[in-house]
């Protein structure tokens, strides 16, 4: 007798093969068997003809580390089908923890932190991990080490190069995690206090993540008219630091840019065609979201908030920071430039007498309160701490089809769970690629979807058993229309469920039921 048995699906088992109509018996968290017909008795059989079975689709780039705790249930991420979300991103992890590191990551976090009030208590990323397991999961994670969590734990926000001795505490803080079972680090280089690093101590950090048989994810330093320096920077910590790495959210930003995609794809082909494993994740929609602070320039947030402010009240470098963002600065990919304030909207804000400029552009809420924009956004920072999300209208949507097709590219989300109005590819990226790509523009076919969701994107991540629908792999999977399943997220109503989805199952157990969470909790945290 088998757990569950799905009858008449068409199996998409994630290796890029043709769909083929089977059955599929799962049994103790396992495909036990695939079959034109199976007959037995299952505690339950669901009838699944006309619909697709998937693996569960991975996450490979998003930033719900905070949701792990204070939405275990990942209601979010299951409706769309994803059953495996990769934490630690863009530089940011919530292990391994010293001195204030937990303290500012915490602070500058725009997670409803509600239902899971305890504070950031663990050091190790062993800790760590027990406590994501203690709190129980409806699906599974696994994570990445970030380079500016180890900058915190060591150098707080310092814009100085590390001493030999803070660069040999952060790869030991590194090699523990990895050894604990962290599948690589990431950076974030337009973010404090990764983008102070220089790239030579970037090769050194992930050479220990290659050695531990990791990878190395990076937020690159520039996707705008810097796209191309910043794509040869990784490339170098690839070669150096003799690693596989990962370009996150590959893009091309600000519309005088748009024309270098060509070069975009021919600087990592080429590096591909030298032997360095380089792939890249994309998602599905043509504007970006990030923090308010990545309008600033990079000198202006040395010392981290506490620093910051005073810049602020200070008249010179209050004339400054504006002057920065107006002219520029050499090498600084400057988000005002790529977008212009009538495309920058405020998706989140903390306070409530904040709280009616979210959804507006920078440039109609200045318009609506008399100010100059630049004054506004630095008005924004101060009032609210600096934890304000923006949404930039930046990218074309024929760059992004372009390099969301190539054969080394995955999708992620990019998703951050927030308050206010967040970007809708946190509920709807996964269904998007079927509605968008696959169905209206035809620019991939169904199961090369699925592969780039699931077996692909488990290989980068060294997951052996997940990813692949197969008998004795991980029976983690999704059920979907094929003709319906897509997002109706938008960004005037941003937390709609996607449509089309029949079931998402995680380690066997079905934990989205037609529309419904069964409140079940058989998520794991995956070691690499």
């Amino acid at each position: 007798m088998f757990d569950l048995l799905i009858k008449g699906a068409t199996v998409i088992d994630g290796s890029g093969a043709k769909p083929r109509v089977e059955d599929a018996a799962i049994d103790r968290g396992r495909f036990a068997a695939l079959d034109r017909n199976i007959e037995a008795d299952a505690g339950r059989v669901i009838a699944a003809d006309g619909y697709v079975l998937a693996p569960g689709f991975i996450d490979i780039h998003c930033h719900s580390d905070f949701a792990t705790f204070d939405d275990p249930q990942s209601e979010i991420k299951l409706q769309q089908g994803v059953t495996l979300d990769v934490l630690g991103n863009c530089g940011t992890s919530l292990a391994p923890l010293e001195g204030d590191a937990g303290a500012s990551i915490r602070a500058e976090s725009d997670s409803d932190i509600t239902a899971w009030p305890h504070p950031l208590d663990w050091s190790t990323y062993d800790e760590y991990i027990r406590r994501v397991e203690e709190t129980g999961l409806s699906m599974n994670v696994m994570g990445l080490v970030g380079h500016g969590t180890l900058r915190l734990a060591v150098m707080g926000y310092s814009d100085a190069p590390p001493t030999a001795g803070q660069l040999d505490h952060m790869k030991s803080l590194l090699a523990r995690s990895l050894d604990a079972g962290a599948a690589g680090m990431s950076t974030g280089l337009i973010y404090a206090p990764g983008c102070f690093a220089k790239t030579r101590e970037l090769i050194e950090l992930a050479e220990v993540a290659g050695r531990r048989g990791g990878f190395y994810a990076s937020h690159i330093r520039n996707e705008a008219e810097g796209v191309i320096n910043a794509l040869e920077e990784v490339i170098r910590i690839g070669r150096g630091g003799r690693v596989p790495v990962h370009v996150s959210h590959l893009k091309v930003a600000g519309c005088n840019n748009w024309h270098l995609w060509e070069t975009v794809v021919d600087k990592l082909e080429k590096a591909r065609a030298e032997g360095i494993d380089i792939t890249c994740d994309v998602y599905p929609y043509f504007h970006s979201c990030t923090t308010i602070l990545a309008l600033l320039p990079p000198w202006s947030l040395a010392g981290g908030m506490p620093s910051l402010l005073p810049r602020l009240n200070d008249p010179r470098q209050r004339r400054q920071i504006i002057a920065d963002i107006k002219n520029g600065l050499p090498g600084w990919e400057n988000m005002y430039h790529n977008s212009g304030w009538q495309k920058i909207t405020v998706s989140s804000v903390q306070s409530a007498v904040n709280k009616e400029v979210e959804g507006r552009s920078i440039a109609s809420i200045a318009e609506l309160r008399q100010v100059d924009p630049f004054d506004l956004v630095l008005e924004l920072v101060e009032a609210e701490n600096g934890v304000v999300s923006i949404i930039s209208e930046s990218m074309s949507e024929e760059n992004m089809v372009r390099f969301i097709t190539l054969p080394f590219a995955m999708i992620g989300s990019d998703g951050s769970p927030s308050r206010g109005r967040p970007h809708p590819r946190l509920y709807g990226t996964f269904a998007r690629v079927f509605r968008r790509i696959v169905r209206e523009l035809g620019a991939l076919s169904i199961e090369a979807a699925v592969h780039k969701m699931s077996g692909q994107t488990a290989r980068r991540l060294g997951l052996r058993e997940a990813g692949i629908i197969g008998p004795g792999l991980k029976a983690d999977a999704v059920l979907f229309d094929p003709l319906t399943f897509g997002d109706t997220a938008t960004y005037d109503q941003p937390r709609n469920f996607p449509q089309g989805l029949l079931a998402t199952i995680v380690n066997g157990v079905v934990v989205i039921d037609g529309e419904q969470h069964t409140g079940v909790k058989p998520g794991k945290f995956y070691k690499s």
